[in-house]
């Protein structure tokens, strides 16, 4: 392992760990909000990535359907009578 990783690990090992003690302090709330904004920017990231993912790949062909989605699709028509 390089020591560059390894101090950016210990980097970021000590602030999650300084984020992380504020909870013991009057910036417990801060702390808080820091954390919940560090988070829903991660699931937007997330969001954002996925959908262009997909958006990308819209005009492929549809995979064919998997055993058990013809077996439903067998077992619905024949409850129904159709």
């Amino acid at each position: 392992m390089s020591t560059k990783s390894n101090a950016t690990a210990w980097i970021v090992f000590l602030v999650s760990l300084l984020v992380l003690s504020l909870a013991a302090t009057p910036y417990w709330r801060a702390a808080d909000q820091l954390l919940i904004a560090i988070r829903l920017s991660l699931v937007i990231a997330a969001s954002v990535i996925f959908v262009r993912a997909k958006w990308r790949r819209r005009d492929e062909a549809a995979p064919p359907p998997d055993h058990a989605e013809s077996f439903l699709l067998r077992l619905r028509r024949w409850y129904h009578g159709e």
